[in-house]
């Protein structure tokens, strides 16, 4: 078996084994054998995950346009970004299925989509990589191209400071969501001077 830890091998944990509990294109659930210090042995059971993207739209007048989907774990509406994950893309890139959730979810296309950065959402149970983009002077011009799980009743367009209140107020609770746009709102406001209304 490869050293597929090496980071954990250099501060003496050890891999042992390893087993998939459950395996899809969406995500696999891992259970580690692993020996720590003092040869302590233990079991780490964790989510592999092949990433995600998040997508930020913001119009030519520097409005951001949202989401109101149904999310079927906690049975709840929430507002969101578009996203979508890299697991059933075909090995596509992230920009690529960027462009193409922006289609999916909203009709919409972008001709300057900009990154902002990869991040780790859950790395105490999960290797999930999100991948975040801006995309300035989105256009709404096509129609949507919804997945049969994804339940969309609302689309909203709105500026940027009312949907920052809205992460305030609890009111977008997808944590994720919430994340891309201080991200987006960051990247405005340092690169073109933007400080709202």
């Amino acid at each position: 078996m490869k050293n597929e830890k090496p980071q954990a091998n250099l501060i003496g944990w050890n891999l042992l084994g390893y087993q998939y509990l459950f395996q899809s294109q969406w995500f696999n659930l891992r259970q580690d054998k692993i020996q720590i210090i003092n040869n302590k042995e233990l079991t780490y059971t964790y989510v592999e995950h092949p990433g995600a993207v998040f997508i930020v739209p913001i119009t030519e007048n520097l409005e951001v346009i949202l989401i109101h989907s149904y999310r079927y774990p906690i049975d709840r509406w929430c507002w969101e970004v578009p996203a979508g994950s890299l697991g059933d893309q075909d090995k596509l890139s992230p920009s690529d299925v960027a462009h193409k959730e922006l289609v999916e979810e909203i009709g919409g296309e972008t001709k300057n989509l900009k990154s902002l950065g990869s991040y780790y959402m859950a790395n105490g149970f999960a290797s999930l990589e999100n991948h975040f983009f801006i995309a300035y002077d989105t256009i709404v011009s096509f129609t949507r191209q919804k997945e049969d799980t994804e339940v969309i009743r609302e689309i909203k367009v709105l500026p940027i400071e009312q949907a920052l209140k809205m992460i305030q107020n609890g009111e977008i609770n997808d944590g994720e969501s919430a994340f891309a746009i201080l991200l987006a709102f960051m990247e405005m406001r340092s690169v073109h001077q933007f400080t709202g209304k």
